[in-house]
């Protein structure tokens, strides 16, 4: 507890008056400056009185959204003293980029009672943020004196990054269908040579022997035990430090990370089991279900750490992926190289490439400089390296629109 600044100023004006009248000796004036006086100092006696006790709860609504889209808090307040308090101010500490701290007035609690408060934020950023801890301030009836309390509980809120509706992609030869082409070439881009028969081991039934197989290879072949199969995708999200261009919220790696949670999205909405895949983890999307990939995306950096040979080499380990869609910062032919062996396995795979000479320029950098020079022809070796060895390379500029490169992604099947 503690004096607000009006209880301050009406203390130290009545001392001063006080001191004055004992100086001038004015008994009246002295009487009026000790009951001025009293009026802080009983504000101060009053809170210590009636100083609630309560518990707090808050409750989030849904504690993972989309960026952009509204959250619903509720704090709950309950009044486990025996007294009544006046009226309390309610301040929730969150982050400058949710917006402006809510403040709430809650209404004098009976003992016992308890009484809930509602906010809405609408977060702009994906991000994980700590809600709380939550402010409790009281004052007497002449705003005199103030009680402060504080709860530290927080409660941790994900925002996960924009998901743009984006249309149904069919690849070429049936990619998103149940289809027996489809099927095939879903093991082809990450399984053995060997995608229907294995060598024949004791035990196996001699009714499942491939006898033209075994004829072929000069050792007893058998077929692979039937298994349910799932068509599925790769999403591969590059998380090399310096591989992209701009700052913030404009920068390609947002840009690419929208687009991850976007194509993720709509992949599983159509049934295609997507696999998220970067250099530091991999997170598949079963059943429709891909609130964990969200939940990473939500958080995910750029690392200095990060190298494509990793991401490749866990496609590879994936099984059953029909479709690959790499989401890419600039690269280097050699780096166009190793996302090469992608290709050659089969499959189809679509690079959504950053253009780094037609995003946004480094600051300080003329279009001239020898640097940008460099960066333009890294990039065309690359993008014909990649198209030599079989992918589709969109062109990522500052500006573009997923929507509409998606949609060319469809009609790449009547070209094919």
């Amino acid at each position: 507890m503690e004096l607000t600044g009006r209880g301050k100023t009406l203390l130290a004006v009545s001392a001063a008056v006080g001191l004055t009248a004992l100086l001038v000796g004015e008994g009246d004036l002295l009487r009026a400056a000790v009951l001025a006086a009293v009026a802080p100092i009983g504000g101060l006696v009053l809170l210590a009185w009636t100083r609630p006790a309560l518990e707090s709860n808050r409750v989030l609504d849904p504690a993972q959204v989309e960026a952009g889209r509204p959250a619903q808090v509720r704090l709950g307040i309950r009044n486990t003293g025996r007294r009544r308090p006046p009226a309390l101010m309610l301040e929730d500490r969150i982050p400058y980029r949710l917006g402006n701290r809510p403040r709430l007035v809650l209404e004098r609690l009976e003992p016992g009672a308890r009484s809930v408060v509602n906010y809405t934020i609408v977060p702009g950023a994906r991000g994980s943020y700590e809600l709380g801890p939550l402010r409790m301030r009281c004052s007497d009836p002449f705003g005199l004196a103030v009680s402060k309390q504080e709860f530290p509980m927080t409660t941790p809120l994900i925002v996960t990054p924009p998901a743009e509706p984006l249309p149904t992609l069919r690849l070429p030869g049936g990619a998103g269908l149940s289809s027996g082409e489809s099927q095939a070439q879903a093991v082809s881009i990450t399984g053995n040579d060997d995608i229907a028969v294995r060598e024949y081991r004791h035990g196996d039934d001699l009714r499942r022997v491939h006898w033209k197989a075994s004829a072929h290879r000069g050792e007893l072949m058998v077929r692979r035990e039937e298994q349910p199969w799932e068509n599925s995708a790769a999403v591969l999200l590059d998380l090399r430090r310096g591989a992209h261009r701009g700052e913030g919220e404009l920068s390609s790696f947002e840009w690419m990370v929208n687009a991850a949670a976007s194509a993720t999205v709509r992949l599983a909405r159509d049934g295609m089991a997507p696999r998220l895949v970067t250099a530091q983890a991999e997170f598949e999307c079963r059943r429709g279900d891909y609130s964990e990939t969200m939940r990473y995306l939500a958080t995910v950096s750029l690392t200095s750490g990060a190298s494509l040979s990793q991401v490749v080499d866990r496609t590879q380990r994936a099984r059953s992926v029909s479709a690959v869609v790499a989401l890419l910062g600039h690269l280097t032919p050699e780096e166009a190289g190793a996302l090469s062996r992608l290709a050659r396995r089969g499959g189809h795979c679509t690079a959504l490439l950053l253009d780094p000479t037609r995003w946004a320029h480094r600051h300080g950098a003329a279009p001239h400089d020898p640097r940008e020079l460099a960066f333009a022809q890294q990039h065309r070796a690359a993008t014909a390296a990649l198209i030599g060895a079989g992918w589709q390379v969109v062109p990522v500029v500052s500006g573009a629109e997923l929507r509409r490169m998606w949609t060319s992604l469809g009609m790449w099947k009547a070209a094919a």
